[in-house]
């Protein structure tokens, strides 16, 4: 094998364990405590016994196909948050959040959940809950800074 195969297996090699370490970390937060949302959501959606964090950023194509199922979520459901992670840079260190777009479950103050990358229509409702779920709260969840 000449040098430039053994670059190319390395590269690999590093991108793979790259891929794993980001699914370990991510799996690594469930069941911690959630950091403090207080300065980025307002006290009413903080009373919700389960809240879901969208994090993403504009430029993202990821994002935008992310969105495409969350955004009419956002008028229906009262414990949806989107952030984006450009503007609120400090909560997404804060959550540990490597990429966009990802969905991170928050129950009983306790991370349940973290998806980050893409994810199809069905695992995104799945993850949320909402086929055919609306509450009965008029005005929905909404961006940060409410």
């Amino acid at each position: 094998m000449d040098r430039l195969g053994l670059y190319f297996l390395l590269f690999i090699g590093a991108f793979v364990a790259s891929q794993f370490w980001l699914v370990w970390r991510t799996r690594n937060q469930r069941g911690r405590s959630a950091p403090r949302l207080d300065d980025v959501v307002n006290a009413k959606l903080l009373e919700q016994p389960r809240l879901i964090l969208y994090f993403w950023r504009p430029g993202c194509h990821v994002c935008g196909t992310t969105s495409m199922v969350i955004n009419p979520l956002l008028d229906t459901r009262k414990d949806i948050v989107k952030i984006n992670a450009l503007e609120e840079r400090a909560l997404a260190r804060r959550f540990g959040i490597l990429g966009t777009p990802t969905l991170v479950v928050i129950s009983e103050g306790r991370i349940e959940r973290v998806l980050t990358g893409s994810r199809n229509e069905q695992q995104i409702r799945d993850l949320v809950g909402a086929w055919g779920e609306d509450t009965d709260d008029a005005g929905g969840g909404g961006q940060a800074r409410m």
